[in-house]
């Protein structure tokens, strides 16, 4: 009886061991997926940051195209109207001149 004794004792012993096994194995599993979880939070955050230093960039760059083009467009509105503005004048003045031969009586 002690060698079947012995065998259950070591049975016991077994089960215990694979038992405590089998928790370490669990034990690692949830450090590697916590891990993984990390990792995976971390590297979504740093990609979070670069698209948002993107679209900072990207919005930057078309406020600073804007301005250029708004910018031209002023300055090609301001010589379009000095070019109206003149011929205007110079319509003016052949009025004038025109008027003045009128009445002088000189046409």
């Amino acid at each position: 009886m002690c060698a079947a004794h012995d065998e259950i004792d070591q049975i016991h012993e077994s089960e215990k061991a694979a038992k405590h096994r089998i928790e370490e194995a669990q034990k690692k599993a949830r450090k590697i997926h916590e891990d993984a979880d990390e990792e995976a939070k971390m590297i979504i955050e740093a990609a979070e940051k670069e698209a948002k230093n993107s679209a900072t960039r990207m919005l930057s760059e078309i406020e600073s195209r804007k301005v250029e083009i708004e910018s031209s467009v002023f300055k090609e509105t301001e010589k379009t109207i000095k070019k109206i503005q003149d011929a205007a004048k110079k319509k003016r003045d052949d009025a004038y001149q025109a008027t003045l031969k009128i009445i002088l009586g000189e046409v």
